[in-house]
């Protein structure tokens, strides 16, 4: 029988830097509607912040009700915005110098979306041990 999973919550004064897996998951998103990105409300900003809330509950982090959750992950795509070349405003400036070395490592879609589906792998994997205990 799997074990009762506990689900912390902490009040944080602010949420941590994203993770190179995150912004690796978020780019996939932008790139598969660049240059715009879906808004807070659409299927994919929510099923990504759920993915991150479960890769960060795999890792043993206790989250807050704010942490990656949909305004956070539509704000992120908006950041990848200042990159590119195909978007004729100016993009969010805010951002982390991360997101420009995910951004020229993955230019090439197809690297993009087999690292993006290895990530996903091992959160699946993570939470099956989880689980299974």
């Amino acid at each position: 029988m799997g074990r009762l999973i506990q689900i912390g919550f902490m009040k944080m004064t602010k949420n941590p830097k994203w993770a190179y897996s995150e912004l690796v998951l978020a780019l996939e998103i932008y790139m598969n509607f660049r240059p715009n990105p879906p808004g807070k409300n659409s299927r994919e900003v929510n099923t990504l912040s759920n993915l991150l809330r479960l890769k960060a509950l795999s890792e043993g982090l206790k989250l807050n009700n704010v942490f990656r959750n949909n305004n956070g992950v539509a704000m992120k795509l908006q950041n990848f915005r200042r990159f590119d070349n195909m978007f004729k405003g100016k993009g969010l400036r805010a951002g982390g110098a991360l997101e420009k070395v995910i951004w020229e490592k993955y230019q090439n879609l197809e690297k993009l979306k087999k690292d993006s589906q290895e990530i996903r792998n091992t959160i699946e994997l993570k939470m099956k041990a989880i689980c299974a205990r």
